[in-house]
């Protein structure tokens, strides 16, 4: 059966169009001017008609798997929570990222690392999950344990993203030590619980360990063909480390040198959105605005807040004067081709029909009012 809907405002991969937007079989088959609404299609009238978000980088299933520190959820449970949230905010196809290493918020990620991945996996077989959800596992370098761990979930079907990192303080993110200690105290900890904890960082840090595993992810992302990024890279070299690996992505440069240089490198930059809103990092490094007045992003990812990506994007083209086009790209098309995605992320014949409708509000806010994904409304 075929569907249309039109709409005054629709981002095209060459601007904004009036027209409708022909759907056959969940994907789009024609894209036609027009000034008024054909008899049988939705009228979307003064609404935005932008294609479906993708979204490279977000810890959000974590916040449902332990809603509270020490508190876990249903794993299945939380992937119904995380996959409403994504959905809501317009976001068709979303990565979960899960770190192989460390505790957060007093989450043990090596021990919830296979059951979060076991409830997406029921979930999605089940029909349960409204976006589709791919798997970005996030690999830390100097972990002993992070091929014990990275191993089993190689060749999961859902496997779309790697990604090479090292938080030890006084590397790469946390160069600024300080900075870290001072977000620390804000957060409640008394200084004898920072001394410990970095004590604890810098002795578990082997720089051999660290490069072996390294050159073993890149031996992953290579055999099994699974598009690698680097996290956090601060300099030139580390910038050229990454290009020597076949990193395709440099995934929150924490300088304004590195991620121009990643860009001269090839590679698409991406940045957090909820950096790009607040109008900083929350770690004191590069701020997303910089890279967008530099012209050097590609890609927003929603980190930690799956509104902050159309709220981003909108910001863009209110705030920065970018091309609606050029804008939405950095969290549809730009994603989805850098991560080898060819069948989405635009509105154009032959891709599918994962669409987001959107209603301007006070402040200019972006609102999803509904989300389509392959033809089918799910939010």
């Amino acid at each position: 059966m075929e569907q249309r809907i039109f709409a005054q405002a629709i981002v095209t991969p060459h601007g904004l169009l009036g027209g409708e937007v022909v759907i056959r079989a969940g994907v789009i088959l024609a894209v036609d001017a027009r000034k008024e609404p054909s008899p049988q299609a939705l009228d979307w009238s003064a609404d935005w008609l932008i294609p479906g978000l993708v979204d490279i980088h977000t810890d959000n299933l974590e916040k449902h798997y332990q809603p509270r520190p020490g508190a876990l959820w249903d794993a299945y449970g939380a992937a119904l929570a995380h996959d409403g949230q994504c959905a809501s905010a317009g976001i068709t196809t979303v990565l979960d990222s899960l770190s192989l290493h460390g505790r957060k918020d007093g989450l043990d990620r090596r021990a919830s690392l296979g059951p979060m991945i076991r409830g997406i996996d029921a979930a999605q077989s089940d029909g349960a999950l409204r976006a589709e959800h791919l798997l970005h596992l996030r690999c830390e370098v100097t972990n002993p344990e992070l091929l014990r761990l990275l191993e089993p979930h190689v060749d999961n079907p859902r496997l779309r993203l790697l990604s090479v990192m090292d938080h030890t303080p006084g590397q790469r993110q946390t160069t600024d030590v300080s900075n870290l200690e001072a977000r620390m105290v804000a957060a409640g900890h008394s200084e004898e619980e920072i001394g410990e904890m970095l004590s604890r960082r810098h002795a578990g840090r082997d720089p051999t360990v660290a490069q072996a595993n390294r050159r073993s992810v890149v031996a992953f992302s290579r055999e099994y063909g699974v598009p690698l990024c680097a996290h956090d890279d601060a300099t030139i070299e580390q910038v050229e480390e990454a290009r020597d690996d076949g990193c395709v992505i440099a995934e929150f440069p924490v300088t304004l040198a590195a991620a121009q240089a990643a860009r001269k490198h090839g590679m698409g930059v991406c940045m957090g959105g909820p950096n790009f809103v607040r109008g900083s990092s929350h770690s004191g490094n590069l701020s997303a605005r910089e890279c967008a007045e530099h012209d050097v992003l590609d890609i927003l990812a929603s980190d930690y807040v799956p509104l902050s990506m159309l709220r981003s994007a909108f910001m863009l083209i209110d705030d920065f004067g970018w091309p609606a086009h050029k804008a939405l790209a950095t969290v549809t098309a730009g994603p989805a081709r850098w991560l080898g995605l060819d069948d989405r992320g635009e509105i154009a014949p032959g891709q599918r029909a994962d669409l987001v409708r959107v209603s301007r509000r006070t402040a200019g806010w972006p609102v999803p009012s509904e989300v389509w994904r392959q033809g089918r409304r799910v939010a």
